[in-house]
C-alpha cells in the first residue's frame, strides 16, 4: 500500500509494476557498491559433493563433505522424510562442510534436495540415491583357480583416441616420454578381452585409475580426486562397461587402491577440510625415508633398491618414532600422507572404497604400499568393506625380500601388536626376489626352496600372489642376462609353485623394457599405426609366438590339473642347478622338475616315504625331461635351463 501511495504521489504515469520495477533500481543503486558485492560473494555455494551419490538400502548412514564456500551452516535438512541429517560439522574457514546422513527404513530411490542454511544465506546441493544391482556375479574375490594378468592401462591399448590429452591436461600425451601419458585408456583393454580370454587368465589387474594431476603421473598414486577416473584412461561410465564385460567372459577385476595418499595438487594440501586431515604440512611433515641405516639389522646382500627399512615395523623392540617415520611420513618425502588416525579421513576412505567397489561390481583390490598405513587402519577398513562384501578379497603389495616382515602384514594373524590386518593375501615378493636371483644372478636354486620353507610363517600361503616381474621392478626380459630361456623358465616356476600367480601384461611376449621409467612399455599393436601387431598371431615374431604358446601350455596344465592349483607343495631335491617337488592331491601327483645349470643333469630321487612312493609310472606333461619310475625310485635327464612337468600313476 505505501509503494502504491508513493507512486500515487510521485504522479508516475506507469503501471504499478512498471513502478515497483524503478523503485527497486532506485533502492539498490543506492547501496554502496562494496555492500552489494559483499553480499554476493557472502552466498554460501556447494561446488562438489563426495561422496556423488550413494546407495538404497547400501549402508544405514553416510557421511558426506561438501567443498566450496561459506558453508558454516547452521541449519540442514532434506527434501526425502527418510533422510534426516543427524549432525553437521564446518571447517574453520567454511569451505568444507561434513553433513551425516542417516536413511529410513522407507527410503527408495531418488535424488534427494537438501537445504542449507548460514548466517549468510541459503544453498542447496542433491544427492542421487539409486537401487543396488543384483549381487550375483559382483564382488566375487579371489579363488585358488584364479590367474591375475597386472596390466597399467596407459601402456597396454589404446581404445579411444578422443581422451589422448584431456583438455585440463595440455601436453600430457607424448609416447616418445616415458613418464607422459601414451594413451592407452580402458576401452583399449575392453577391445582386448578376447587375446586375453584366448591366454587363459581369470583375472584382470589394474593400476591405479583415479584421477591425478601431474602430467606426468603414471602409477605415482598422486590422486587430485579420489571419485573420478583419470580422463586420460577414459570415464566411469567406460570403467563399469569394462567390469560388466570382463564379468560377461567370467573373468575378475581388481583395481589398485592405495587408500592413503593424495597428490601433492590435491585441493586438500593447500586448504585441508581439517587441521589434521594430513600428517604435518607442505612445509613440515615427516619422511617414509626411516632413520634406519641399511647396517641396523646386520645387512643385507645386494638387491634391488627400497626406499625404506620394513623390518623396523615388525620389530617389537624398535622405538616408536621408526614406525612413526612409516606410517606418518610423506611417501620419500613427497606425497602427503592422509591421517588415518583422524576417524573422519579413516570413514572417509573407506566410503570412497565402498563407492568403488558399488559403483562397477569390482571383484578385489590390490593395495598398494601396505605398510605405509596404520595396522589397526586397515583392519577396521576390512571389517566395514567385509560387511558389505564378505567375498570381496585384497591382495597386498609389502615391498621387500624377507618373507618375516611380508607375512606380518598377511591378514590371519596378530602381529605383536595383537592386530589382525585382514588381508586376504599379500604379493610374493621374497619369491620374485629369489627367482630374479636364481635365474639372472647366479644364486642357487636352493634359494627357492628357502623361500618356500618360511611358508609356516603366513596363515594362509596358499593364497600367496607370486610373480616375476610388476610396474615396481625392473622388466625381467630388459634385466642383465635375460634370454628367452630365462623367461621360459621364469614363467614355468611362478605357474607351478603354490599360490595366485601374478603374470605382469607382455612378459607373455617378452616385452622388453628396463629399470623405473622403462619397465612400462607399450603392448606392440595396441595403437593404430603400430608396425607390430602383437595381440595378433599374424603380428607375433618366432620368438614372441613361441613364448606366447609356452605361457599358454603352462596356464592349460594349470587349469587341467588340480594339484597344480590347490594341491600340497613337497621338496624332492634342492641344491645348486635344481629343485625338483611335487604338488599332489588326493587325486593326482605331479612332479615339476626345475633345472637352471648349462649343461644336461641326471638326478636319481627315491620317492620312499613320500606320497609317491606307491607310483609305478610317468607321463610327461609339459617339457623335454625323461623319466622313469622303477623301485620306489625317480630316475631324471634333465635338460640345461629347463622346466618339465609329469605326472606319476
Amino acid at each position: 500500500m505505501r509503494t502504491r501511495a508513493y507512486c500515487a504521489r510521485r504522479q508516475f504515469p506507469l503501471s504499478l509494476g512498471a513502478c515497483l520495477l524503478i523503485l527497486l533500481i532506485l533502492e539498490l543503486s543506492s547501496l554502496p557498491a562494496v555492500a552489494q558485492q559483499a553480499n554476493i560473494s557472502d552466498a554460501p555455494a556447494v561446488k562438489k559433493v563426495e561422496p556423488p551419490n550413494w546407495w538404497v538400502g547400501l549402508t544405514p548412514d553416510v557421511m558426506l563433505l561438501l567443498s566450496g564456500k561459506n558453508l558454516e551452516a547452521t541449519h540442514v535438512r532434506c527434501n526425502l522424510p527418510e533422510i534426516n541429517v543427524s549432525r553437521t560439522q564446518s571447517a574453520a574457514n567454511g569451505d568444507y562442510l561434513f553433513v551425516w546422513l542417516k536413511f529410513g527404513a522407507g527410503l527408495k530411490f531418488g535424488t534427494a534436495v537438501c537445504r542449507i542454511t548460514t548466517p549468510k544465506g541459503e544453498t542447496t546441493f542433491e544427492l542421487p540415491i539409486a537401487a543396488r544391482k543384483q549381487i550375483l556375479g559382483r564382488n566375487q574375490g579371489l579363488s585358488l583357480d584364479d590367474v591375475l594378468y597386472l596390466i597399467v592401462p596407459d601402456r597396454f591399448a589404446n581404445g579411444d583416441p578422443t581422451n589422448d590429452e584431456p583438455a585440463e591436461s595440455p601436453g600430457s600425451h607424448e609416447r616418445s616420454k616415458a613418464r607422459a601419458y601414451h594413451s592407452g585408456d580402458l576401452r583399449g583393454i575392453r577391445d582386448h578381452l578376447g587375446y586375453l580370454k584366448e591366454l587363459d587368465v581369470t583375472t584382470l589387474e589394474l593400476t591405479s585409475i583415479v584421477k591425478k594431476g601431474a602430467s606426468e603421473d603414471l602409477h605415482s598414486y598422486g590422486a587430485v580426486d579420489l571419485y573420478a577416473v583419470d580422463p586420460h584412461l577414459g570415464t566411469l561410465q567406460e570403467y563399469q562397461e569394462l567390469v560388466q564385460a570382463a564379468h560377461k567372459e567370467h573373468m575378475k577385476v581388481f583395481v589398485d587402491a592405495a587408500p592413503n595418499r593424495a597428490g601433492v595438487s590435491h585441493a586438500w594440501v593447500s586448504d585441508p577440510p581439517m587441521p589434521d586431515w594430513f600428517y604435518g604440512k607442505p612445509t613440515e611433515h615427516l619422511s617414509s625415508l626411516l632413520p634406519l641405516k641399511e647396517g641396523f639389522y646386520g645387512g643385507h646382500e645386494k638387491k634391488e633398491p627400497s626406499s625404506d627399512l620394513l623390518e623396523g615395523l615388525e620389530d617389537p623392540h624398535a622405538l616408536p618414532q621408526f614406525r612413526k617415520n612409516i606410517t606418518e611420513g610423506w611417501f620419500l618425502g613427497a606425497l602427503p600422507a592422509l591421517n588415518t588416525e583422524n576417524p573422519l579421513v579413516a570413514q572417509y576412505l573407506l566410503q570412497n572404497s565402498i563407492w568403488w567397489a558399488e559403483s562397477s561390481g569390482l571383484d578385489g583390490y590390490r593395495v598398494n604400499t601396505v605398510p605405509y598405513v596404520s595396522r589397526e587402519f586397515w583392519q577396521e577398513w576390512h571389517q566395514g568393506l567385509r560387511r558389505i562384501y564378505p567375498r570381496l578379497s585384497t591382495i597386498g603389495e609389502v615391498f621387500h625380500r624377507d618373507p618375516e616382515v611380508t607375512s606380518y602384514f598377511a591378514g590371519g594373524r596378530k602381529g605383536w601388536d595383537g592386530v589382525d590386518t585382514e588381508f586376504t593375501t599379500v604379493l610374493d615378493t621374497p619369491l620374485c626376489f629369489a627367482l630374479r636371483d636364481v635365474l639372472l644372478r647366479g644364486a642357487p636354486a636352493g634359494r627357492i626352496a628357502d623361500i618356500l620353507r618360511q611358508d609356516s610363517l603366513y596363515p594362509h600361503p596358499e593364497y600367496l600372489a607370486p610373480f616375476f616381474g610388476n610396474h615396481e621392478v625392473t622388466r625381467f626380459a630388459g634385466e642383465r642376462g635375460a634370454t628367452l630361456a630365462k623367461v621360459r623358465l621364469a614363467f614355468g616356476l611362478t605357474l607351478t609353485l603354490r599360490g595366485i600367480p601374478e603374470l605382469y601384461y607382455g612378459d607373455e611376449i617378452g616385452l622388453p623394457g628396463g629399470g623405473d621409467p622403462d619397465h612400462d612399455p607399450d603392448f606392440p599393436g595396441g595403437w593404430p599405426g603400430d608396425p607390430q601387431n602383437a595381440f595378433t598371431r599374424e603380428g607375433r615374431t618366432r620368438e614372441q609366438s613361441e613364448l606366447l604358446g609356452y605361457a599358454q601350455s603352462l596356464l592349460r596344465v594349470r587349469r587341467e590339473h588340480a594339484a597344480l592349483r590347490r594341491g600340497n607343495l613337497w621338496h624332492l631335491a634342492s641344491d645348486d642347478s635344481c629343485y625338483v617337488f611335487m604338488r599332489e592331491t588326493e587325486e593326482e601327483r605331479l612332479v615339476v622338475a626345475f633345472h637352471n645349470g648349462t649343461t644336461n643333469r641326471e638326478l636319481k630321487i627315491s620317492l620312499r616315504d613320500t606320497p609317491a612312493q606307491e607310483a609305478s609310472d610317468i607321463s610327461l606333461l609339459v617339457g623335454d625331461a625323461q623319466a622313469e619310475v622303477s623301485g620306489r625310485e625317480l630316475r631324471l635327464e634333465l635338460p640345461a635351463q629347463s622346466l618339465t612337468i609329469f605326472e606319476l600313476h
